[in-house]
């Protein structure tokens, strides 16, 4: 069945959730008192998960083929990204502080930021307005791309 990469992209956070939660039963009943009852057959759970994982590579290896038209928008914003984070990590504090060493001996200490609050600000905005138009490039293109895969979860 062809569906769009924004689908297929909807559907890879499917399985990746159904595996996660298969590997939640395994964990709670792989392990019991004989006197207790599975409530799931673990080794067929199993099964499912080493299936719903091949289509997950399958799915993966897809998308991936099919962003290759995108890598460019995606590594950017992935990078644009990771430079609003540092941006907010940023230390922009200037400060002035008075010392008094002695009868009449005053230090002063002065601490600059190179990158003052309001550049940081202005970098962020421009980083973000950068960011939404690569999403919205992004969205575009995954809406009208289309690959083969049918789905596992139905």
């Amino acid at each position: 069945m062809q569906i769009t990469l924004a689908k297929a992209l909807k559907e890879k956070n499917r399985i990746v959730g159904e595996i996660n939660k298969l590997w939640m039963l395994i964990s709670k009943e792989n392990s019991c008192w004989e006197t207790h009852t599975r409530s799931i057959d673990v080794k067929e759970t199993m099964q499912n998960v080493e299936f719903l994982t091949k289509k997950l590579i399958e799915l993966k290896t897809k998308i991936g083929k099919a962003n290759e038209g995108i890598l460019e928008y995606m590594y950017s914003l992935e990078e644009s990204k990771s430079q609003m984070s540092q941006l907010e990590r940023l230390d922009t504090t200037e400060d002035m502080r008075y010392y008094n060493r002695g009868l009449s001996e005053e230090v002063i200490e002065v601490r600059s930021a190179e990158i003052t609050a309001k550049e940081v600000l202005k970098r962020r905005l421009n980083l973000q307005r950068k960011c939404d138009q690569l999403q919205d490039e992004m969205d575009a293109y995954n809406a009208t791309h289309r690959i083969d895969f049918d789905s596992p979860l139905k």
